[in-house]
């Protein structure tokens, strides 16, 4: 197979007391870090820092993406520690990296019980419930054993494989001392985990007393303070809406069939846990609340392979949630932003 690439491009622009702008781009690649994208991807929100202090930001590959933290300069010490603290929870998390815990445990089915871990699995289950089982991190005896995205070796199955994949969320056991699989199953984080991990680094920084900044891993983003962002269109490098945050501490969650995919877009990483198929209503979702990016990553998961009235069912009964849809005719469905988010412009429509 291939090499696996990813080729990401970030852009953050600062608007700074004095109205002078500040671009800070990235055009970085990344190998072998969770995608089979081959084509330059725009970072899915643009954040506008609106700030009187001297801001900077600090950029690491971690988690299979490009972790970008934007604090006052007073704030370089914490910035490391942020590192520091997001590649503790990536050795737990991740199913990539040879010694960490989820890797390990898809692979001996027993490891020692450990905090971060043992949250982001508990979590995990409350959210497979909260969104009926549209959301199972089990899904990984798809995504990973058959699929193997992110892999060099991915390629798609055939149906046979795919009916014959287990998926229990109950096959997940955790007590004082170690956390167990059943031998048949393999986990997938990569639903929740940078989600989870922008909440303990805002947590973090919120012990500190910061309360202006951006944490930003991938389309998972926590905005401290005021800020500003677009998303990016499904279709194009081009954004289709501007939006300024209303509240701080606002969680941004983004999710797209279009980001990762085996060979043609069709084969996309978002399947549906309950038919071992690809959510086709949607091609990006993005969900706001108040401080919980955990949540969101998740029900942006499940709802990106939710049937289109199952999602819109779900959300109406979640009003801690605004939503912004684009459904898979380009169609774009919204509702109860205004809480959380004022548009400054919009498409209702985007071109395929």
């Amino acid at each position: 197979m291939t090499k696996t690439y990813l080729y990401y491009c970030f852009l953050l622009l600062f608007t700074l007391s004095n109205s002078i702008h500040i671009n800070t781009s990235y055009s970085l690649q990344l190998k072998g870090v969770g995608t089979s994208v081959k084509r330059l991807l725009l970072f899915s929100l643009f954040p506008t820092l609106i700030l009187s202090t001297e801001l900077q930001t600090r950029t690491q590959a971690l988690m299979g993406t490009f972790v970008h933290i934007t604090l006052s300069t007073q704030y370089n010490p914490q910035i490391s520690q942020s590192f520091t603290l997001i590649k503790e929870i990536e050795h737990s998390l991740s199913s990539y990296a040879s010694k960490a815990l989820v890797y390990r445990l898809n692979i001996e089915h027993q490891v020692p019980y450990d905090n971060y871990l043992a949250e982001a699995l508990q979590l995990s289950k409350a959210y497979y419930q909260d969104t009926h089982g549209y959301f199972d991190i089990t899904i990984g005896s798809i995504s990973k054993k058959l699929y193997h995205f992110g892999e060099e070796n991915s390629s798609v199955p055939n149906k046979k494989a795919l009916q014959q994949a287990k998926l229990n969320i109950e096959a997940i056991e955790i007590n004082a001392t170690t956390i167990t699989t059943k031998q048949d199953i393999t986990i997938d984080l990569g639903g929740m985990g940078k989600g989870y991990t922008v909440d303990k680094v805002a947590n973090f920084l919120e012990e500190q007393n910061i309360t202006k900044g951006i944490v930003a891993l991938s389309g998972d983003i926590r905005c401290l303070d005021v800020c500003s962002f677009e998303l990016q269109s499904p279709y194009s490098e081009q954004t289709f809406a501007s939006l300024t945050s209303k509240i701080p501490q606002l969680s941004i969650s983004t999710s797209g069939t279009y980001r990762r995919y085996i060979n043609s877009k069709e084969n996309h990483h978002l399947i549906n846990p309950k038919t071992a198929k690809q959510g086709r209503a949607f091609v990006s979702v993005s969900l706001f609340t108040h401080a919980n990016n955990a949540k969101i990553d998740a029900y942006a998961t499940a709802i990106s392979v939710m049937p289109l009235d199952v999602a819109l069912t779900f959300l109406k009964e979640h009003d801690e949630i605004g939503y912004i849809l684009v459904k898979s005719d380009g169609n774009v469905v919204y509702e109860n932003v205004e809480k959380f988010v004022a548009i400054i412009s919009m498409s209702q429509k985007e071109n395929l």
